[in-house]
């Protein structure tokens, strides 16, 4: 999908809360990721439908609006679960998260790309950006400053913000950057500067099979 909210013909869409979602296996959706990285010219926005922006976005419209702009991949979590329930829908048997979508794909990219990591908290992105550059060290790592004027391309664009507030003022400073991914991560990697380790693929807490990237 890109940044009209079409989506690409090897999408399979599911419809959860209203939203479409992406029904696509650990290793599809990382390779579908990896092509849209590719198409410089044509900017997406990745998110996530869990609970956090499905709560929102049920009471929000402008929310609502802007999440269906996105490619979006389905979450997990059981008040997501149970409210799909609720609902009448029935969730995605793959979920995903920031917190083990982003290094997963960081894993996936083979190839040095230039990632930018963006929020309004410095020593937060100071952080991540320590943690990915140890975490796969071939690709450049940069923070993206609140202040900073940004003339140079990146392949993909990270962004970290507390609040949907934050995200949405990030988004729109953002707007004009050439790339060609930005992934909304929300507070999806606090795991990653608090201490505490988190792999780059979903843990036993998940059934969901695991990216081979073969």
């Amino acid at each position: 999908m890109n940044a009209s909210g079409d989506f690409l013909p090897s999408v399979s869409p599911r419809t959860l809360f209203g939203q479409r979602v992406c029904d696509l296996g650990w290793n599809a959706a990382l390779g579908l990721v990896e092509s849209l990285v590719a198409l410089r010219g044509n900017r997406t926005t990745l998110g996530f439908l869990d609970e956090r922006t499905a709560f929102r976005q049920m009471v929000d419209p402008a929310y609502r609006s802007q999440l269906g702009r996105r490619m979006l991949l389905p979450g997990g979590g059981r008040a997501f679960r149970v409210l799909s329930k609720v609902r009448g829908e029935k969730p995605a048997p793959v979920c995903f998260s920031a917190k083990t979508f982003v290094p997963a794909l960081l894993s996936f990219l083979e190839k040095s790309h230039r990632i930018g990591i963006a929020g309004e908290d410095g020593g937060r992105a100071e952080a991540l950006r320590e943690h990915f550059a140890r975490h796969a060290p071939w690709h450049q790592v940069v923070v993206i400053a609140p202040d900073q004027e940004i003339s140079r391309r990146f392949d993909l664009i990270i962004v970290d913000a507390a609040s949907i507030a934050q995200e949405r003022r990030i988004e729109r400073r953002l707007a004009s950057v050439r790339t060609g991914l930005v992934v909304m991560a929300g507070s999806g990697l606090s795991a990653f500067i608090q201490g505490r380790t988190a792999g780059s693929v979903p843990t036993a807490a998940t059934s969901q099979p695991l990216p081979s990237f073969a």
